[in-house]
């Protein structure tokens, strides 16, 4: 009898101790969970980088509105921009990326939870009960968490770089809108142009100072100026879905009513410290170090993986009671040391380390390639402004007056003619590879440049 009721306390006594071991691990585990970025850290970065920021949280679906921004009275280029961080749906895919990010770093800081085992007393049995808890664990914790969190970090310069991606494709779609109304308008002015040229020579035909032949060639010119019109027109509302699309807009179906920017000055840069900067602060750039760093600890974790080390706490009743005592149970390392899995993380290394020097070499390109293309636009449009269009708008002038008085043939005037609108259509699209080159270079170096503002485009 004396024998069973101790072993009636002993077992008495397992509850309260499951509970203390319980509620130990729970705390540990509580006071150490980590912290993640999130879309105010993405948000922080852009609004350091390029003035811009992200919402808190969107309801897939519908539109967020941007503070200060509206659709209804005039789109600049920077509300577009907002619009598309808040709404593009592809963007907003890719933030959720913080979550898991966020999931994998509080995982990294969690400790296993203990085991618990017991063996009833049964007739001809004593009870017997242990703990057990991967001791090891708590060792390795640290090189887990400093591998979750360079990943962390990894990503939200990754959507850093996403951001500021997406800013130059809205800024590109934005230009190409711009350039499709000019192309209209410039269209509109080759109607009445090409219309008067048409009057001219139907009245000059009347007065039999010319043949139908030249008048039917200057009547079939004013016509296919009106063909060019009509799909020019049509032109617009293509390159107006891009816009829509990557604003994240395309329920909204009312026409677009932008309000131009200045176009970008023509400045000189030197383009080797735009790509030195660029290496020193551009997202991906930044997000290569991180890599390494997690790449790093990766290979760390992988060497010391195969540690087993089982703390354990085990009673067994008896004659005398039972006692509660520790032990130790561990792996002995002769087959497995976790070789492939070593072998894996020093190769994943490797190749972080290589792609740090293709994202640099990727980095020059970008910022040489940005660079060249913008210096090209201002060459081109400096060669046009000041060479080409004086030299056209004289000939049309002394082609049209001299086709008055008889002294030139119609050929000529419509030569002329096309050599104007050509030059028109030239500097609109000239003056959108300026802007598109200026949006590429600022995204390769990874923030906004400081321009000097020129005019506005005619």
């Amino acid at each position: 009898m004396r024998n069973s009721k101790s072993c009636c306390r002993s077992e008495a006594l397992v509850v309260p101790t499951i509970c203390a071991f319980i509620l130990l691990n729970v705390g540990t585990g509580c006071q150490t969970t980590p912290l993640a970025p999130d879309r105010l850290i993405i948000g922080a970065h852009l609004a350091h980088r390029v003035g811009q920021t992200i919402p808190q949280n969107t309801i897939p679906g519908q539109i967020a509105m941007p503070p200060g921004a509206s659709l209804d009275d005039g789109i600049t280029e920077d509300e577009a921009i907002a619009f598309a961080l808040w709404n593009n749906a592809a963007f907003q895919e890719l933030l959720v990326d913080l979550g898991i990010a966020r999931g994998d770093l509080i995982q990294a800081g969690l400790l296993p939870n203990p085991e618990f085992v017991y063996f009833p007393s049964v007739p001809n049995r004593h009870f017997k009960y242990l703990f057990d808890l991967p001791i090891e664990a708590i060792w390795l914790r640290p090189i887990r968490i400093r591998n979750a969190s360079h990943e962390a970090d990894r990503t939200a310069e990754r959507l850093t770089q996403a951001g500021l991606d997406l800013m130059r494709d809205v800024r590109q779609a934005y230009a190409d809108v711009l350039l499709s109304s000019e192309r209209i308008r410039i269209a509109g002015e080759a109607v009445k142009l090409r219309g008067r040229i048409a009057e001219l020579a139907e009245k000059r035909l009347k007065a039999g100072d010319n043949s139908s032949q030249e008048a039917a060639t200057a009547r079939i010119d004013a016509l296919l100026a009106e063909q060019d019109a009509t799909r020019i027109a049509f032109d617009r509302s293509v390159v107006e879905e891009r816009l829509r699309n990557v604003m994240g807009i395309g329920k909204a179906r009312d026409p677009l009513k932008l309000d131009p920017p200045l176009s970008p000055g023509c400045r000189t840069f030197d383009a080797e410290a735009l790509a030195h900067e660029a290496m020193e602060s551009r997202p991906d750039a930044l997000a290569t170090v991180l890599a390494i760093e997690a790449a790093d600890a990766r290979l760390r974790f992988a060497r010391l993986v195969w540690v087993r080390l089982l703390g354990i706490g085990d009673a067994t009743s008896g004659r005398n009671g039972h006692e509660f005592g520790p032990g130790l149970r561990f792996t002995v390392p002769i087959f497995d040391r976790n070789q492939g899995g070593i072998a894996r993380a020093e190769a994943e290394l490797e190749k972080a380390i290589r792609k740090q020097q293709t994202v640099a070499d990727q980095i020059t390109l970008d910022v040489h390639q940005a660079h060249l293309q913008y210096s090209q636009a201002c060459a081109e449009l400096g060669f046009l402004r000041t060479k080409v269009r004086p030299e056209v708008e004289a000939a049309i002038r002394r082609s049209q007056a001299g086709y008055q008085e008889g002294n030139v043939a119609i050929f000529i005037v419509l030569e002329s003619t096309r050599q104007l609108l050509d030059s028109y259509l030239r500097e609109a699209q000239l003056q959108t590879d300026l802007r598109r080159s200026w949006a590429e270079l600022e995204r390769s170096i990874g923030k906004r440049l400081d321009p000097e503002l020129a005019c506005d485009q005619k």
